[in-house]
């Protein structure tokens, strides 16, 4: 039964709350309670955290969920939160703070968000430079140009990783930066392997055959990262700054790392590669997250489109 009659729970705001839930999740991976602690700083504790938890209502939860949607937050993101805040009210109902929350109404949307891609003709001369004085780094990055991978995936490749029989990778590990929980360390953060980032980020994609001439010319022990070429983990923030450098020296404006992800999903579509399989190289949960990322037909293929339905319809 709530107690609306206790005077110092009334007065608890919600960011307490969600410190205690917080506080009760330590047994999951620290990438993940580092993840909530993230989102809970970032989009909570001065938002939703300000309400005290005894007059939350459910319209505040539903108006927070379409500003979200208003600021292009991914689903994904805002499942999580929804969670994040869902498990959080429940904790405090258990707990006798506040009333019961049905939160079944909140409905996840997204804007479609922009993202960035090379052109044919940047992406042409990146491959040009990148082929020059080739090294395992400049492999590295054409590998991303050609299956998509993630900054993490690419950093925790193995060469175990690489069946060269069958011209292909499997990605099943993944390298991150994490805050270090060290009080006592001088480092603020630490490198750490840990799994990909969904089940279906652990996949197999095949390699096009000139990369896999390239790799062969740097092949290790199968226990050695591809990038560190021994068994130490390969820091994201490092390959990242040689993908800056390498953009910088061929005058090309600097753009996150993400978008050789992007680039290569666009030209896949630009291909005619369908939907699914490409869906499944990028290690997507849904078609509907491909769909939503990529397929935007531009004017001219509307416009070919209602021309092959006219010839189609002469014949």
């Amino acid at each position: 039964m709530f107690h609306s009659n206790n005077m110092q729970k009334k007065k608890i705001l919600f960011d307490e709350i969600l410190k205690q839930w917080l506080n009760s999740k330590k047994n999951i991976k620290i990438q993940t309670y580092q993840k909530y602690e993230n989102l809970i700083r970032l989009n909570l504790n001065n938002n939703l955290g300000k309400i005290t938890i005894s007059e939350i209502k459910q319209l505040d939860i539903v108006n927070f969920f379409e500003d979200l949607t208003k600021k292009c937050v991914s689903i994904s993101t805002q499942k999580t939160l929804f969670y994040i805040i869902n498990s959080a009210l429940k904790f405090a109902y258990q707990n006798k703070y506040c009333k019961y929350i049905d939160l079944k109404i909140i409905k996840f949307k997204s804007s479609i968000p922009k993202i960035q891609v090379f052109s044919r003709e940047i992406q042409q001369k990146l491959e040009e430079e990148l082929k020059k004085n080739l090294n395992i780094r400049k492999v590295c990055l054409l590998l991303c140009l050609y299956t998509g991978l993630r900054i993490g995936e690419i950093c925790g490749l193995k060469w175990e990783d690489i069946d060269f029989d069958n011209k292909s990778i499997h990605i099943k590990r993944t390298i991150e930066r994490i805050k270090n929980a060290n009080k006592e360390s001088t480092s603020k953060t630490i490198l750490i392997e840990s799994t990909p980032k969904s089940i279906t980020s652990e996949r197999i994609i095949p390699i096009p055959d000139f990369l896999i001439e390239y790799l062969k010319k740097y092949q290790n022990s199968d226990n050695y990262y591809i990038l560190s070429n021994d068994e130490t983990l390969y820091d994201t923030r490092q390959f990242e700054a040689f993908y800056a450098r390498t953009l910088k020296k061929i005058g090309i404006d600097h753009v996150n790392f993400h978008t050789l992800r992007h680039t290569f999903a666009t030209r896949s579509i630009e291909a005619k590669m369908d939907i699914k399989t490409l869906s499944e190289i990028l290690g997507h949960s849904s078609i509907e997250i491909t769909l939503k990322l990529y397929v935007h037909p531009s004017y001219e293929l509307k416009k070919q489109s209602i021309e092959s339905l006219v010839k189609f319809m002469a014949n």
